[in-house]
Formats: C-alpha cells, sequence, structure tokens
C-alpha cells in the first residue's frame, strides 16, 4: 500500500512469518520516487546506449563480412576479366581452405574444361577446313581444264574425277554433322531388335566384291542386340574399310557372345597401330600412316564415328594387336 509523507511517497508491504514459535510482522518499504528515477536512468542509459551498441555491432560485421567476401571479390574480377578469345588465366586460390577456396578451385578447373573444349572445337574446325580444301581444289582445277577445252574430251576424262570428289565431300561433310550432333545433344537412335551377324554377313559380301584382291575370312554366329541397326551397320562399315585399307592380304570378322555380351572382331593382317598410338587413332582426323593416307580415301573420322556410335549403345570399342601381327578392332554391345 502506498503511503504519503510530507517529502516522499513509499510503497510499503507487510509479510506475516513465523520463527521459532513466534509470530512476526515484517514490513519492507521502498520510496516511489527512488523507483522512478532508477527506471528513468536506466530507460536514457538504453536510449543512448543501444544505438550506440548497435552501430558498433553494424560496423565491426560490415568490416568482418568485407573482409570475408575480398577474395570473392578478387575472383569476380578475375573472373569478369577473362575474355572468350583467352581462357589461359586462372582465378586466384586463397590459401584459407574454406568454401571460397573450394569455390576457386572448381572455377579453374572448369576454365581447363572450357580452354580444352575451346582448342578441341578449333583443331575441329581447321581440320575440317582442310579436309574440304583437297576436293574443292581438285575440282575447281577440274572445272578450269573442262572450260579451257572446247573439244569435250576433258569433261568425259574428268567426269569420274570430279564425282568421286564430290561423293568424298558428301561423307565428309555428313561425318562432321554427325560428330557435331554427338558433341552437342548425343547421336539420336531409332533402337530395334537387330541381329548382328546378318550385318557382318552384309559386309563381307561387300568387302568381296568391292576388293576381290583381299582374303575375307568370316566366322559369323548368331548374335542379337537391341540397337539402331543403320548405326552399328556404319560401326562395322568403318572397321572394315579402315582394316581393307590396312590389310596386306587379309581381314577376318567374327561374331559371338559371352556373358550377355555381344562381340564383333574385325582383324587384318597389315602392319598394326603401335600400343602408345591405339588410343590416339580414335581422335578426330588423326591418320598414322601411309595405309590411312588422304590419298587411299580415308578423312580420319571413321573410328570417332565408330567410337561415339558405340558409345551410345552403352558399348565399348578397342584396338588390340592381331594374332598375324597386324590389328584387331574388338566391338562390345550388351546383348
Amino acid at each position: 500500500m502506498p503511503l504519503i509523507d510530507d517529502d516522499h511517497s513509499f510503497l510499503i508491504v507487510a509479510q506475516g512469518a513465523e520463527y521459532r514459535g513466534t509470530t512476526y510482522t515484517v514490513v519492507v518499504a521502498s520510496s516511489v520516487e527512488t523507483q522512478r528515477q532508477t527506471v528513468s536512468t536506466v530507460s536514457q542509459y538504453l536510449l543512448i546506449g543501444f544505438p550506440v551498441l548497435l552501430l558498433v555491432v553494424g560496423v565491426a560485421g560490415w568490416l568482418m563480412i568485407g573482409q570475408a567476401l575480398r577474395p570473392v571479390e578478387r575472383i569476380r574480377s578475375r573472373v569478369q576479366g577473362i575474355g572468350s578469345r583467352d581462357l589461359t588465366e586462372r582465378v586466384p586460390v586463397p590459401e584459407t581452405r574454406d568454401e571460397i577456396a573450394r569455390l576457386a578451385v572448381t572455377m579453374n578447373e572448369m576454365l581447363d574444361r572450357l580452354e580444352t573444349g575451346q582448342a578441341t572445337q578449333r583443331a575441329f574446325v581447321a581440320d575440317a577446313s582442310h579436309e574440304l580444301r583437297s576436293p574443292l581444289a581438285t575440282l575447281t582445277a577440274a572445272l578450269e581444264v573442262i572450260e579451257a577445252d572446247t573439244s569435250g574430251k576433258a569433261w568425259r576424262e574428268l567426269r569420274q574425277v570430279m564425282e568421286t570428289e564430290t561423293d568424298r565431300m558428301r561423307q565428309l561433310v555428313e561425318d562432321l554433322l554427325l560428330l557435331a550432333k554427338a558433341d552437342d545433344t548425343g547421336i539420336r537412335m531409332r533402337p530395334t531388335d537387330v541381329d548382328l551377324d546378318d550385318l557382318v554377313e552384309a559386309e563381307i559380301k561387300r568387302l568381296r566384291s568391292s576388293k576381290p584382291e583381299l582374303t575375307v575370312k568370316g566366322d559369323v554366329h548368331p548374335v542379337r542386340v537391341t540397337g539402331d541397326p543403320a548405326r552399328l551397320s556404319q560401326v562395322l562399315r568403318n572397321l572394315v574399310d579402315n582394316a581393307a585399307r590396312a590389310a596386306h592380304s587379309t581381314v577376318r570378322l567374327t561374331t559371338s557372345e559371352h556373358d550377355g555380351v555381344a562381340v564383333i572382331t574385325v582383324e587384318d593382317d597389315g602392319d598394326g597401330i603401335p600400343e602408345e598410338e591405339r588410343q590416339r587413332v580414335f581422335e578426330r582426323f588423326v591418320r598414322l600412316d601411309t595405309s590411312r593416307s588422304r590419298a587411299s580415301g580415308g578423312s580420319g573420322l571413321g573410328l570417332s564415328i565408330a567410337r561415339e556410335i558405340t558409345r551410345a549403345h552403352h558399348g565399348t570399342i578397342t584396338l588390340t594387336s592381331a594374332p598375324n601381327g597386324g590389328t584387331t578392332a574388338t566391338v562390345t554391345l550388351p546383348s
């Protein structure tokens, strides 16, 4: 209950208590004015101190965040300065082994991949231009000869040459488009049941008729897979054509099935491929020797296309030494 005297107001609280059998009355009194002054003082301190404390915490947080994000800003500025023409620069990696350092490492790995892809693309364009230049030069020269000849004899003599070069250009353009699609969206497949033995038998007949000077052997067993028959036939044709160009006298084709895997082999008795080159020959426009030169009709794309199509069928293609010293190309497909 509050009591008021002449000078002060008091708040008095009385409470009964018992101690050792005796009852006491405890009276507590507090000045109301003192409580008001205390509350007022605390309020003033809070009004002044809280904004100051908030400002100090904000400035400290801003400085700490700025210090923490300074490596991110360095990475951002470096990435902004990297152009598409020069991908050799890399972002700085901070020494702190934290998320920012891992971000910098990841960005450098991405730049490595972009640089490799750009170099591959430039080489691809340069090689394609080089391949197209040769038949174009042949056609241009033939047309100049035909134009200068008024008797018409040159046309009859050069017609076959021009048709051959035109067909070569057409095949090269189709191969380039196929590889471009494989790099972009993957090779489109029309899967169905395919009898590999029928495809191999067809290639054996074709090779015997087109290369009568070669001995073509076959050990063909019934094997069925799910795939695109046109694409698988293209794989076989590329391998068979390579083997025919490299062979001295014999080409051998086989089909078999082992543990749910279909196996096709194309073997020649040529000079063989060195072990260190057996992976490189799958790169585009790679030729190793005269038997696989441009003059013999090869563009250096056959094995690249065969590998892309085989991968699209979830299979593999490898090159090994043949027992007779040549090369054996082995294609495996899930049956």
